[in-house]
């Protein structure tokens, strides 16, 4: 299923995902809310990618191409396997469990825009 507009989760207190959507051409925000899993977010968002202030672990289940910002900021991370393979805009993970290196996301990322960590 495509999605053409925003798809906005925040204080649903949801903690998954249903997976549902397989490419988002807006952005998709779930951030604030209680995730612990990125398990059935879309493989390919077309715009921004939001998952910030959650209970996330880990980026397991998050697009593989992000068409502008992917910001995972104040969660639980402590790696960032699972980011996604191509950023458009910029790549924001600031304040995790882990203080992350730019180095260490350009391992996993291709990232277009700037990295804050």
């Amino acid at each position: 299923m495509k999605i053409s507009k925003l798809i906005k989760i925040i204080k649903e207190e949801v903690n998954k995902l249903v997976p549902r959507i397989k490419i988002c051409k807006g952005n998709f925000r779930c951030g604030n809310n209680d995730l612990n899993s990125l398990e059935g977010a879309p493989k390919i968002v077309e715009g921004s990618f939001i998952c910030s202030n959650n209970n996330l672990p880990s980026l397991k289940g998050a697009p593989k191409t992000v068409g502008g910002t992917f910001c995972c900021s104040y969660n639980d991370l402590t790696s960032l396997k699972g980011a996604p393979k191509i950023v458009e805009g910029y790549f924001d993970c600031e304040n995790n469990e882990k203080k992350f290196t730019e180095e260490e996301v350009m391992a996993v990322c291709e990232v277009k825009g700037n990295i804050y960590v």
